[in-house]
């Protein structure tokens, strides 16, 4: 399998990582400017926002949790030069969670439903990593 077909995914998510820095930053720009914040908030991040700044916030912040599992088993992929089908469909899979949890949080913000993809995140890295570490063991 071509090296460069695994980067397409770790393309799609530091664009979802771009496009949730912006939405925060938009959101962070118009609460501000309608007094929901005072600029004491951005120091520390102390105050109590509205929901939806913190619901942003939040977003972004989880792109630098699970997905650096998946950017780490990436690089260690492409630094061996062992990449199969199944590393891109897991790859895929991750990212299309990653994008569906982000929108359900950023819009109907509904648990149960963000928590299923948060799952099927989780899961396709675990098994991913056992997929691995299994292949590179034998």
């Amino acid at each position: 399998m071509e090296t460069h077909l695994i980067l397409y995914p770790a393309f799609m998510m530091i664009l979802l990582t771009a496009i949730l820095y912006t939405t925060n930053y938009f959101d962070n720009k118009k609460a501000y400017r309608n007094k929901q914040v005072s600029a004491k908030y951005f120091k520390a991040y102390l105050e109590n926002p509205p929901e939806k700044i913190a619901v942003s916030r939040q977003t972004l912040k989880n792109q630098f949790e699970l997905p650096i599992i998946f950017y780490f088993l990436i690089s260690i992929l492409i630094s061996i030069n062992e990449i199969t089908l199944f590393d891109i469909i897991f790859a895929w899979t991750f990212v299309i969670s990653r994008y569906i949890h982000s929108y359900i949080r950023l819009s109907s913000n509904f648990v149960p439903l963000r928590a299923k993809f948060f799952i099927v995140g989780f899961l396709v890295l675990i098994i991913w990593w056992l997929y691995f570490m299994v292949r590179i063991s034998f």
